[in-house]
């Protein structure tokens, strides 16, 4: 019951789940799209994915340090955040690869990498808050297996089977969708938080 009795909990996982296929699809496929779409080298291909991606190191922190600061005065903070974060990179990544090209294109997916990545501390956060001490290891290590087994590695085959079958620009062009979901995920989440982390046993830690 540590766990299933907590919907907010299980949202998180699952949210958590929805980002990472974007994320893993983005890491994968982004360099065959510049590639195919912008006829550029494989190496200057990588590159330009690359630094998307890489701008994890200003989108994580970001989030985090929002959430905190935020939470002091929202108890469920924590899941609202990545909730509006997740929907603010959808809208984005929808542009970025439906109706932009060229330069904006590049700029929106930078956008990209740092909104897709801001849910990241305080939802990780979310799985330690509301476990028994004792369990926040095997907490954590459940999200990292529902994201990696229905995230990680399910994003980059289906978003190739979808392109072998269309094309690049189509398969890429249905992540939003998944940025959205993660958004519902989180909001809903948010709702139960606070009637779940009550349920959680208080532990003086030393």
């Amino acid at each position: 019951h540590e766990f299933s009795e907590k919907p907010s909990l299980i949202l998180t996982y699952f949210g958590f789940m929805a980002t990472v296929f974007v994320t893993t699809s983005l890491l994968t496929w982004l360099p065959s799209y510049f590639e195919r779409m912008y006829d550029i080298a494989p190496k200057a291909a990588g590159t330009k994915a690359s630094l998307v991606m890489l701008l994890a190191i200003i989108g994580a922190p970001l989030g985090g340090f929002l959430a905190d600061r935020w939470r002091r005065r929202k108890l469920n903070a924590r899941l609202v955040l990545p909730g509006i974060t997740s929907l603010v990179a959808a809208v984005i990544c929808f542009f970025a690869f439906v109706v932009f090209r060229d330069q904006l294109q590049y700029v929106f997916l930078l956008l990209v990498g740092v909104t897709v990545t801001m849910f990241i501390p305080a939802a990780g956060a979310v799985t330690q808050d509301l476990v028994h001490p004792g369990l926040r290891a095997t907490s954590y290590a459940i999200a990292v297996v529902i994201q990696n087994l229905l995230g990680a590695s399910l994003g980059p085959i289906v978003i190739g089977a979808i392109s072998d079958r269309t094309d690049i620009q189509t398969a890429l062009s249905i992540l939003p969708l998944f940025l959205v979901l993660a958004s519902v995920l989180f909001l809903v989440g948010s709702l139960f938080y606070k009637k779940d982390i009550q349920k959680v046993e208080k532990v003086d830690l030393e």
